[in-house]
């Protein structure tokens, strides 16, 4: 079968794809943004229309990418990509090894069916991001095992201590500059990169009695505790044993708490080798900046990188050190590292830089913003790419209040230029993406969520509003109260709760729409089949959907009464049957209602 191109490159790409085929190991080192994947294509098309392979593996640093850069091939090009990765039972592997032509992996899962790879044949390699093929890394590891015909590499930037292992095993290295004219139009003004730093076991375990102490109190006392898992998760067990030996109320709820601290086990700051790796990756930057929250932990990392001759810049300084002294040394060429609490983030001007690493991630969306304007000016003196990095824990509120920051931060214009494939994967293990994954295939009440998740309801709502407002979420009132379905379990909605949606013919209401972009229709009256024609056929096709619906309608109460309930939906309706459920949900309201006994009860659900 001839292989097709569906795109077509740019000049710069064909020109590095022809540079790749002219030998049997190369490295291609382009800014993000440029489209090495396509180039990765070309070289990929190239080599089996001349039959000097016959099948190629992609190596991709995580899942999602896997997943991403399969579907990308098969799209631009007539080829199937098949992508592998430990989320397949052994047996689904070596199948799809079998099958595949063009197989795109992460590095663990490769090295783990080297065996199988070898077996089949495969004697083309791209390696992408290929800077991590070093020392201990399963890039290294893979590569040392195997043996390719064609070997293509793919990264950003390769540090000076990496060019002769990353020679050694994948081949000569050429770099396009991002100020090239050709390439410059494509790449941001500066580069955003996230790391994680993943909790060990025993970390892990100081979360979990975190969490369990939260559900234990309420009001002050469990902001209190939601305060030290923040500390515990974003700054480090060092700042919270820090707050655990002052003498304050948190330290009476939490005393049970700091002897797991003194575990040697427990690192004093987790997200410490996530930074080493930050400036191992980085290696050559003029002048870097890092942003903790706490003194304490700035003072450690001072310590710690002794080397950098780093400066610390704190609020505490104003008061005893010159700070007009500090900021001399921080701007002095021996200077390679600043440190700076939330007193660098506004009114100070700080060096330029090209790194700047957020070590505390903050939720307040303002603050986020005002690090980046601090140091990221377009008029660069350093004439050098910059790149700001993340250090983020995952699976705590840590990745919660980065990624909330990151989307607040688009809303406010702020460009912030991380790859929508890496927010995706992000996105997912925030609390969010937890919270999806229980109600797949069953809908639920929100005290049922807080109870699966060990959470305050609280803070569950506030996380399903969120989910809401995205249009992820729906909801539908019911005899629990409301209950919460993914936008995709519509259908699982109607099989479960099928009593609340029977609509009532004879109950009239009032119906109010606001369109998507907010702006308040006009109000419709009548019983349920006429405003299902109303909503549907005069304002739902008209402005192609609603923001929210609110209904106000007459509930016959015993003795001839009536009783009016308001039923707001306040969740994107841009679909025909989320609008029929609504309105089956709304028109149902005595089924699901009969049981209460209490008017106060109804009211409640309002």
């Amino acid at each position: 079968m001839d292989v097709k191109l569906k795109i077509k490159p740019r000049d710069y790409q064909l020109e590095a794809a022809k540079w790749a085929l002219e030998h049997d190991g190369s490295v291609v080192v382009m800014p993000t943004g440029s489209g090495k994947t396509l180039i990765a294509v070309l070289w990929s098309i190239e080599l089996f229309r001349k039959r000097q392979v016959n099948r190629i593996i992609f190596l991709e640093p995580t899942r999602i990418l896997v997943e991403q850069v399969a579907k990308y091939i098969s799209k631009v090009t007539n080829l199937q990509a098949i992508p592998i990765h430990g989320k397949y039972p052994k047996e689904k592997r070596i199948y799809l090894w079998k099958k595949a032509r063009i197989a795109v992996a992460t590095p663990e899962t490769a090295l783990s069916d080297y065996k199988y790879i070898l077996k089949e044949g495969f004697d083309g390699v791209v390696v992408d991001e290929c800077h991590h093929t070093t020392g201990k890394d399963a890039y290294a590891k893979f590569m040392q095992k195997m043996t390719f015909r064609k070997r293509l590499g793919l990264s950003a930037y390769i540090p000076h201590t990496r060019v002769n292992e990353i020679k050694k095993y994948i081949g000569v290295i050429r770099s396009w500059d991002w100020r090239d004219k050709r390439i410059r139009k494509y790449v941001p003004d500066w580069i955003g990169e996230v790391y994680e730093a993943e909790l060990n076991d025993y970390e892990r375990i100081v979360l979990e009695r975190l969490e369990e102490t939260r559900i234990e109190y309420s009001g002050k006392l469990r902001g209190l505790v939601q305060l030290a898992i923040r500390w515990f998760v974003r700054d480090g067990a060092l700042a919270l044993e820090e707050s655990l030996n002052k003498q304050t109320l948190l330290s009476v709820i939490l005393s049970h708490i700091k002897p797991l601290l003194n575990d040697k086990r427990i690192r004093k700051l987790h997200k410490l080798d996530t930074l080493y790796r930050i400036l191992r990756d980085h290696e050559g930057f003029s002048k870097a900046i890092i942003f903790v929250d706490r003194v304490i932990v700035a003072k450690y990392l001072a310590k710690v990188l002794n080397r950098y001759n780093p400066v610390v810049i704190h609020g505490k300084a104003h008061g005893r050190i010159d700070i007009r002294k500090v900021l001399e040394e921080a701007y002095s060429s021996k200077t390679k590292i600043v440190i700076s609490t939330s007193a660098g983030e506004e009114g100070l001007d700080l060096p330029e830089a090209d790194l700047l690493i957020i070590w505390s991630n903050v939720a307040s969306p303002l603050r986020f913003i005002q690090r980046h304007g601090r140091i990221l000016r377009l008029s660069s003196k350093l004439n050098k790419l910059k790149f700001v990095t993340y250090i983020v824990t995952p699976d705590t509120p840590d990745m919660d209040s980065f990624v909330d920051s990151l989307e607040a931060a688009k809303k406010a214009g702020v460009d912030i230029p991380v790859e929508e494939s890496v927010i995706e994967s992000l996105w997912k293990r925030t609390t969010r993406s937890k919270i999806l994954s229980i109600i797949e295939g069953r809908p639920m009440p929100l005290e049922w969520i807080s109870e699966i998740l060990l959470m305050p309801i609280d803070l569950v709502k506030r996380e399903l509003k969120k989910l809401i407002e995205k249009g992820e979420v729906v909801y539908i009132y019911t005899y629990m109260g409301k209950v919460y379905s993914s936008l995709n379990d519509i259908e699982v909605l109607e099989e479960q709760y099928v009593e609340c949606l029977k609509p009532d013919p004879y109950l009239k209401a009032r119906a109010k729409a606001w369109s998507l972009n907010g702006k308040e229709l006009r109000s419709v009256m009548g019983t349920y089949f006429d405003l299902k024609s109303k909503l549907l056929h005069h304002l739902f096709r008209k402005h192609s959907g609603f923001k929210k619906l609110l209904f106000t309608i007459q509930v016959p109460l015993e003795g001839g009464a009536y009783q009016m309930v308001n039923l707001m939906y306040n969740f994107p309706i841009n679909r025909e049957d989320v609008l029929d459920i609504v309105l089956r949900n709304a028109f149902s309201v005595k089924n699901y209602l009969r049981n209460l006994k209490y008017v106060k009860q109804v009211q409640d659900l309002t």
